[in-house]
């Protein structure tokens, strides 16, 4: 039988596209005798020149305001011809990588490179299936609809509707759940999770708010600090900085600022950049104020920590906020009084709130774990 030959592409910068990449090409890799595959993964730099340094500054200073971008890529059948042809810059690097390779299947999780799959595709140099993934689950950008695509990975009916507005069959549509690294599902004893708190620094029972979220650092962390001059109650903060130095400087300096200020010990602070172990840091954390980015978000719910959304980029992240009030998976608290006010109510009844959404944070990581299983099986399926 002859091996079939799978290649998991994705962009080389810290974002969602790649962790969702990572979490596909982990599962698939172990299932290669079994299913006759040969797994591959690259990570290659797309071509956005200066639009991916705007990109990064918008994402962490005023995200928001990314709603502009989106609705004109969304509204403006120009903007889209131009993110197409811009693609084509891609294409050097691209056709190197497959002709390396020579893939049967390419399971691209970057749309910008899925764009330049998709040219590839309709030269017939190269024979390849091509599956793209649809990265956002109900904000979807009409960039993600590839033509040429024989396939879109999307989290449910909602993108499954977009496609077909954008002209995409539903035989090329696979509704999977959203794409959880299989690590994030673990189950902790509760002395696993006493340990995990003691090891950020938590000796006592008091709640520990995770605050961060979003890889390449966000605008939260200066909405937070100021609070924590005003509470008067026991509780432990994890800040995470993810790639973003100023942030993480930020913190520290607040730090030695509320040593000075405060006596009293109430307020504890562990400061995190880059997290690897995302898993063993939640586990030692009741609460998230964190940035609604989809993967974080999902990634929360395989934890099952109830979520507060504090931020996120407008227009392409709209629908995550819809999707938190809609499933009930926890909080939206943009204003500062509004987040100051939750924080206050959260700590004198803590675990009313740890576990108000609990059985749909619950459900949620159920869908979403057999996301993986449905892609090996539509491979199986559709891959001859």
């Amino acid at each position: 039988m002859k091996i079939k030959k799978i290649l998991v592409l994705t962009d080389t910068m810290p974002w969602g596209h790649r962790s969702i990449a990572r979490s596909i090409y982990n599962y698939l890799k172990p299932k290669e005798k079994e299913n006759g595959w040969k797994v591959e993964y690259v990570e290659v730099k797309s071509d956005l020149g200066i639009g991916a340094d705007l990109y990064t500054w918008t994402y962490r200073t005023m995200p928001r305001s990314n709603r502009w971008a989106y609705k004109l890529a969304v509204e403006s059948q120009t903007a889209r011809e131009y993110l197409n042809n811009l693609s084509k810059m891609g294409l050097p690097k691209i056709r190197s990588v497959i002709a390396k390779y020579r893939p049967d299947l390419v399971i691209s999780a970057y749309f910008f490179h899925s764009q330049t799959l998709g040219k590839m595709k309709g030269e017939g140099k190269y024979e390849f299936k091509l599956w793209t993934v649809v990265a956002d689950p109900w904000s979807v950008n009409p960039v993600s609809f590839v033509e040429n695509a024989d396939m879109h990975l999307v989290y449910d009916e909602v993108g499954e509707n977009m496609a077909g507005d954008y002209g995409i069959t539903k035989d090329k549509v696979l509704k999977t759940g959203w794409w959880v690294r299989e690590q994030m599902y673990q189950k902790f004893t509760k002395l696993q999770i006493a340990n995990y708190k003691k090891k950020l620094g938590f000796e006592d029972d008091r709640p520990v708010i995770f605050v961060g979220g979003g890889s390449l650092g966000n605008n939260v962390l200066p909405k937070i600090l100021p609070m924590l001059l005003m509470v008067d109650r026991k509780v432990g903060f994890v800040f995470n900085a993810g790639t973003d130095k100023f942030a993480y400087n930020l913190v520290e300096q607040y730090q030695k600022l509320l040593k000075g200020v405060r006596k009293d010990n109430l307020i504890q602070i562990k400061n995190l950049g880059w997290i690897e172990n995302m898993a063993e840091v939640l586990a030692g954390c009741d609460m998230v104020f964190g940035k609604a980015g989809p993967n974080f978000l999902f990634d929360c719910m395989a934890c099952e920590k109830p979520f507060v959304a504090i931020t996120h980029i407008g227009g392409q992240e709209d629908g995550n906020l819809e999707i938190i009030l809609e499933k009930k998976l926890g909080w939206v608290k943009e204003k500062n009084l509004d987040l100051f006010r939750f924080l206050l109510r959260y700590l004198e009844y803590p675990k009313l709130y740890e576990e108000k959404y609990m059985k749909n944070i619950k459900d949620e990581a159920t869908k979403n774990k057999s996301s993986l299983k449905k892609i090996e099986e539509g491979i199986i399926k559709y891959l001859p």
